[in-house]
């Protein structure tokens, strides 16, 4: 053992035996150091990463502020800019969503933009992954994108879903055949996009990527006696709540 674990355990053994009040304390400390010492200097650095975020929180908030143009200034609202500074500092530390409701924050004092700054824009930003960060910004550069179910054509009729809403964002394979599945799924239920398998392009090399993928290989090499490996062609499209959450936070 440790020597200086053995005399930390000594030490409280020995005022265990002689019933001090003192040196109990400072055999535990020394226990806690050796165990939790690390830690502490883990917090430490946390606290230092987490100031450095903040900075440069205050700093893009700023930069955007000064950015508009005097006649269109205001005072924020309450109801908007209150939610969202609160909310904010539980994302400090991740960049993309910290960006988000600094433009928030900005778009708020911006007359021209105010009409646009949806109340709930704070508790979408609340329930998005980085990944979901990262998916909203392809719908900043187009409306719409091919989406699937991999399925399986049953012989004697009907079909088994193997994986559902799998979406390429900006992957260029599909390799375990739920990509971004979540990511989609959770940008659908908060009203930014939305999901349909009633509808699919006629430019049907949308969606090679998914026909040609390594997860398609896969399904179709696999021994199924009884089916047929095929597509459900889908499309995802933002929605006029989404376009006005690009316009605004991103």
């Amino acid at each position: 053992m440790d020597p200086i674990v053995t005399a930390a355990l000594t030490s409280f053994a020995t005022t265990v035996a002689t019933n001090s009040s003192k040196a109990p304390l400072e055999a535990l400390d020394n226990l806690w150091y050796l165990a939790l010492g690390k830690f502490n200097h883990f917090v430490e650095k946390k606290k230092a990463d987490r100031q450095h975020a903040l900075e440069e929180y205050k700093k893009s908030i700023a930069e955007k502020v000064l950015s508009i143009d005097e006649n269109n200034l205001q005072e924020p609202p309450m109801s908007i800019v209150g939610p969202a500074l609160e909310a904010s500092k539980y994302y400090i530390e991740e960049e993309s969503l910290r960006e988000m409701f600094s433009n928030i924050v900005a778009a708020s004092m911006d007359s021209s933009k105010a009409k646009t700054v949806h109340h709930s824009f704070v508790e979408i930003i609340k329930q998005l992954s980085p990944e979901d960060a990262r998916n909203i910004l392809l719908f900043k550069e187009a409306e719409n994108y091919p989406i699937v179910k991999f399925i399986n054509d049953i012989t004697n009729g009907g079909h088994a879903v193997l994986r559902t809403n799998v979406f390429h964002g900006h992957k260029s394979d599909i390799i375990e055949g739920d990509e971004n599945a979540s990511s989609i799924t959770n940008l659908s239920r908060l009203g930014i996009v939305s999901i349909s398998y009633e509808e699919n392009f006629t430019d049907k090399s949308r969606y090679d990527l998914y026909r040609n993928s390594t997860f398609f290989s896969f399904l179709q090499n696999a021994e199924n006696p009884h089916g047929t490996i095929g597509l459900i062609e889908g499309i995802v499209r933002i929605t006029p709540l989404g376009k006005d959450f690009v316009k605004v936070c991103l």
